[in-house]
């Protein structure tokens, strides 16, 4: 998945999915919390995986042994099952909004397999911390390309 697409959560937690993402998530996904560590601390959004991600996810953590797998106690507890409505909009539960601190301005960003989704504010420092031509050339580096 890629791009980067702007939507808004509205009053009932609901948010329409981007037109270009639907055929990728499917009509079934999940949402789970999502975080990472950048030069500004540690970074919260959400994750929408397709079905076939999820089911990756829980293969690989079906094969650690149980004393690494109950650290995912939190991400498969509090995930959600999402299937969007006849007008391709999600409920995003409030616990998970709370968690990403998401209010209305979302950012859903592709990211391969799955896609994110962000605070719009949270995204726009995130991009402005990470769009300049020589973070780019150190990823690339660090990735291998």
């Amino acid at each position: 998945m890629t791009g980067t697409y702007e939507h808004i959560i509205d009053a009932k937690g609901r948010m329409f999915l981007p037109a270009k993402l639907r055929d990728e998530l499917g009509a079934t996904f999940h949402i789970a919390v999502g975080a990472n560590r950048d030069a500004a601390g540690v970074c919260k959004y959400l994750v929408m995986y397709p079905e076939a991600t999820w089911q990756k996810l829980k293969d690989r953590v079906a094969e650690l042994p149980s004393s690494q797998a109950a650290a995912m106690d939190v991400i498969f507890g509090n995930a959600a099952k999402c299937e969007p409505d006849s007008q391709w909009r999600i409920m995003i539960p409030q616990d998970l909004r709370d968690y990403a601190g998401l209010g209305r301005d979302v950012v859903v960003v592709g990211n391969n397999d799955k896609a994110k989704i962000w605070d719009a504010e949270s995204w726009k420092a995130k991009k402005k911390r990470e769009l300049s031509p020589e973070q780019v050339a150190e990823t690339m580096l660090l990735l291998g390309l």
